[in-house]
């Protein structure tokens, strides 16, 4: 990731020096901590939006305040996470058990629905709202062809083989069995670039309805206007009508995750993310400063030293 960033240095030094602030873009959402850019927590997001377009989500500080185990399966959760990291699908009491004893967690019903996507949504200070692009996901499946064993499937996707520890473990009983000819193992229901899911540009479902309906949303939460929707739908059309549930809201760390499409130069990608960059820009120059810049910057050497 900081790799592919890097020609963005520059950039990024440049709309600081214009707007007089190393952090600006944390003012993209003033009534999210540091504009969604670290540390702020998902689940007061969710919280503002109304139980229709959303699973039934609860937070706990620690797993021990979870009295009673909701129905299996359910999907847990950091508050304050991001990229994917220690999001499971929890579909049994072992899985339970075998969760990280964390702080601060999201226990959200797992909806079974068959279509995920990433909505990165922007609104003006005149409010004018606009989707900029929509991400789409292909789960990561194991499709049986009568021959070959899910070890080998696993060792030669390139999207599976960086996890294969993870796997052996998980799909114990069938890792070298030899299965039926069109059987098919899910291997990762969470939608992560992170975790083998693929992504690709469907910008082309965009339509005045969807936008109609984040724009609804989005009313519902203060100071919010910049991030990324991640959904579950039925369906394309669903979607396009506006019908769907939202799983959370990513604020001004938000990836314009489509550039993963495979289709996708680099170039084509850098383009993306530039544009993406100065929408944010342009938003964060109409709200005045929100946050404590020293607190900010507290929270980076924090990071820094945590990694190290």
């Amino acid at each position: 990731m900081w790799f592919f960033y890097a020609p963005f240095v520059p950039y990024w030094f440049w709309n600081s020096l214009k707007s007089g602030s190393f952090s600006y873009f944390c003012k993209v959402n003033p009534g999210i901590e540091f504009g969604g850019f670290l540390d702020y927590s998902k689940s007061k997001i969710l919280d503002q939006i109304p139980s229709r377009f959303k699973p039934k989500t609860r937070f706990y500080k620690t797993k021990s305040d979870l009295e009673q185990l909701p129905e299996f399966p359910f999907v847990v959760k950091p508050d304050f996470g991001e990229r994917g990291v220690n999001v499971e699908l929890i579909r049994s009491e072992k899985d339970w058990k075998n969760y990280p004893d964390l702080e601060n967690i999201i226990v959200q019903e797992y909806l079974d629905l068959p279509m995920e996507f990433g909505v990165f949504y922007a609104r003006s200070s005149a409010n004018q709202a606009e989707v900029l692009s929509i991400t789409g996901k292909e789960f990561l499946v194991y499709i049986s062809d009568g021959k070959s064993t899910l070890e080998s499937f696993v060792l030669g996707n390139p999207r599976s083989s960086t996890r294969k520890d993870y796997f052996k473990e998980k799909f114990k009983e069938d890792w070298l069995k030899i299965h039926p000819k069109g059987r098919k193992i899910f291997l990762e229901p969470i939608g992560n670039h992170n975790r083998g899911t693929k992504f690709f540009d469907a910008s082309h479902l965009i339509t005045n309805e969807l936008t109609q309906r984040i724009s609804e949303i989005v009313n519902r939460i203060e100071g919010f206007y910049y991030g990324r929707f991640d959904v579950k739908a039925n369906s394309e059309f669903d979607l396009m009508s506006g019908n769907f549930k939202v799983l959370e809201i990513n604020g001004a760390n938000s990836e314009p995750t489509h550039i993963y499409d495979p289709e996708y130069s680099l170039w084509k990608a850098y383009r993306e993310v530039r544009r993406h960059f100065d929408i944010q820009y342009q938003i964060s120059r109409n709200h005045p400063k929100t946050y404590s810049s020293l607190s900010f910057y507290k929270s980076i050497l924090k990071r820094i030293f945590r990694c190290k």
